[in-house]
């Protein structure tokens, strides 16, 4: 009779391990008096055995392959529409980039045209200020008395 960890140490595997698979296998293990697992030979062999069968890969089933095929077909179905709305977000924003240019070119012809006519009223203000000048010469200039009477006589 072997205990778990004499078990363990022979097949290199832990004792969790151990007494995992000895229940899977359905094994009827003996308890000592102290509460520790006794195995047979037999035992550690069934052990072994459904150990070794727990590693080995498993086969796929004909219902594995007509999912897998469903996946990809899934993968590459999600691929396309992923592509898609790249492409569709890519021409909305294309297509805002044109309208904000417009827009802005719009404001640089609006800005240009209101520059135009400031320049416009600043020279109309100058021209302004000019003639005031000038009625303001006009207005000041007073002649005095004693030329207008001689200029009345040709003098």
């Amino acid at each position: 009779m072997y205990t778990t960890s004499q078990v363990a140490e022979q097949l290199q595997l832990t004792n969790k391990k151990v007494l995992l698979f000895s229940k899977k296998g359905k094994l009827n293990v003996e308890k000592s008096s102290n509460g520790t697992y006794l195995f047979t030979e037999d035992q550690m062999m069934q052990i072994k055995e459904i150990y070794e069968a727990s590693i080995q890969p498993i086969e796929p089933k004909q219902n594995d392959l007509v999912n897998t095929s469903h996946i990809i077909e899934l993968s590459q179905k999600l691929e396309k529409i992923e592509e898609k709305l790249e492409t569709k977000a890519n021409e909305v924003v294309s297509v805002q980039i044109l309208e904000h240019r417009r827009e802005i070119e719009d404001l640089k012809k609006l800005v240009s045209k209101l520059g135009d006519e400031v320049l416009q009223l600043n020279e109309n203000i100058s021209t302004l200020k000019t003639e005031l000048e000038d009625q303001k010469k006009i207005v000041a200039f007073k002649p005095k008395k004693r030329f207008a009477i001689l200029s009345i006589f040709g003098v």
